[in-house]
């Protein structure tokens, strides 16, 4: 297929031709091309009939929808500041006067999900303001060869619509047989989804037939045979008697010497619940999503589950974050003047929040133990450098915080009372609040054995407990929050260690500045 460059872009200088006994580049009407799961107008009515489809798909877009999606600039390695009020953050938080955020990701994920491609077309309003809007995938076409040359969308009435690539933000994926737009998972299930399809028309059918088997009625072979018509007036006296949900529960009568013979295989023979399991299965695997996530239990347990939930953010969300990330960056961020350092990456931390304890511990552990700075730890979670504390960006101590409560050592008495004398108003305010929330903490776990006091420590509830009673003398709620990790981060990490946290020699009097 001859190539040329024109205009700085590649293009093919004649169609392509058909690869394997079909034309995967076929277009009719609105259709953007046609393969082994039929044209792209296809897609829908397999989402909207295929529970299996559906299930995974939705299970995709709402997760991905529901975590959000952060803009920020990088300063350094370890400092990157996040731009809530940037302008690529006010067009992905307000698409448009009806679509949210959430059904604008979540529609992106559900068209890459049954097309792998996705497009949403730029709407361009004033003082430089661009909104978001869906384009539907099977309306859309992308001339090109090796490269897009613009993008074409067919509305259901009226001709033709070309866009410029400026103009539309493209999300696609790969496929071996067109190098523009990307191959629909639904046609490599579509021999799949036609034997499911197959297997519940005959269920339903089964179940008209008021749940009975197929079968013939034997005569003796002595019997007078029977003329057409007598054979006809039977089979429909039998047929107006026994055929279809009304007849459920009648009772047949059959004439001298005359049997019953079943001829179908049972559900149980058949495998048919056994079909629909592998069915589901192996739909999930076509998304990359661990069973239990979509309904598949059988061999489910509370540890695999555990493992599973890590490798969904790994292995399932991850590459779909990446992607998505990546396209709008390429395709939207150069819309903004500011541009220079910036760059999206979605909020997984919501998706985690009940993993607050396990994260929350790790950063601790890499803080107090030697190889990495409050700083760098920030700095994974996508947190400014706290620019203000010189030991920010130094190595802990062995034992004890970078600053504040947690940071005087305990064998050093003589400093924790210079502290205490040297201690402002609002300090004091600090230590004696935090005393009595350690003390609370203290009575609450003594039933506990010492080994077992780590594990009985409700991190959330003694952060948001002592943040609660510190707000009224800091006045910051997130401030106090950060303040009240510190003090449970350190308690916690001093009862795995098998000391003992509540002493007074381990928080001095003054509390330090939150």
């Amino acid at each position: 297929m001859p190539i040329v460059q024109s205009g700085g872009q590649l293009l093919t200088l004649e169609p392509p031709v058909t690869r394997g006994g079909f034309d995967p580049y076929a277009t009719g009407g609105p259709s953007a091309w046609s393969g082994y799961g039929g044209n792209a107008a296809a897609f829908a009515q397999i989402y909207a009939t295929q529970p299996n489809i559906r299930t995974c798909v939705d299970f995709l877009a709402r997760g991905i929808a529901d975590c959000g999606l952060h803009v920020f600039r990088r300063i350094s390695d370890t400092d990157r500041v996040r731009l809530a009020d940037h302008p690529l953050a006010q067009w992905l938080a307000r698409p448009n006067y009806a679509t949210t955020r959430y059904r604008l990701f979540e529609s992106l994920v559900g068209d890459l999900g049954l097309y792998m491609n996705a497009y949403w077309l730029k709407i361009r309003l004033p003082e430089k303001r661009i909104g978001l809007v869906r384009l539907p995938p099977e309306r859309m076409q992308v001339p090109g060869g090796l490269l897009p040359s613009h993008f074409v969308y067919t509305p259901l009435s009226g001709p033709p619509q070309p866009f410029d690539l400026s103009e539309v933000v493209y999300f696609n994926g790969y496929n071996p047989l067109n190098d523009v737009m990307g191959l629909s998972p639904l046609v490599t299930l579509a021999r799949l989804l036609a034997e499911e399809t197959a297997a519940a028309d005959n269920r339903e059918t089964y179940w008209r037939n008021a749940s009975r088997v197929e079968g013939v009625i034997e005569r003796p072979k002595d019997a007078p045979k029977w003329t057409p018509e007598q054979k006809q007036s039977w089979r429909g006296q039998w047929q107006a008697q026994y055929h279809g949900p009304h007849s459920a529960g009648s009772v047949a009568v059959l004439e001298d010497g005359m049997a019953f013979k079943q001829i179908s295989f049972s559900p149980k023979d058949s495998e048919y619940i056994n079909a629909r399991k592998l069915t589901r299965t192996e739909c999930a695997a076509a998304y990359h999503i661990p069973p239990p996530f979509v309904g598949d239990l059988e061999h489910a347990t509370f540890s695999n589950i555990k493992e599973q939930h890590k490798q969904l953010y790994a292995d399932t969300l991850g590459p779909w974050f990446t992607m998505i990330e990546l396209a709008i960056t390429l395709w939207l961020l150069p819309e903004a003047d500011d541009s220079e350092g910036i760059y999206v990456e979605f909020n997984i931390a919501e998706k985690l929040k009940g993993q607050f304890e396990e994260q929350s511990a790790a950063l601790a552990t890499a803080v107090r133990r030697a190889f990495m700075t409050p700083n760098e730890a920030r700095a994974r979670l996508n947190l400014p450098r706290i620019a203000d504390d010189p030991t920010a960006d130094q190595i802990a101590p062995q034992q004890g915080g970078p600053s504040g409560a947690a940071s005087t050592p305990a064998e050093d008495p003589t400093a924790a009372a210079s502290a205490a004398d040297a201690a402002t108003p609002q300090q004091l305010a600090i230590a004696t609040v935090t005393r009595a929330h350690l003390d609370r903490q203290a009575t609450r776990l003594e039933k506990f054995p010492v080994e077992a006091r780590a594990e009985a420590l409700d991190h959330t509830r003694c952060t948001e407990e002592l943040a609660a009673d510190l707000l009224p003398i800091v006045g910051n709620r997130p401030e106090a929050l950060t303040y009240a990790a510190r003090i449970t981060d350190h308690t916690y990490m001093l009862l795995v260690e098998g000391r003992d946290p509540f002493g007074t020699d381990r928080f001095p009097a003054t509390g330090g500045a939150v």
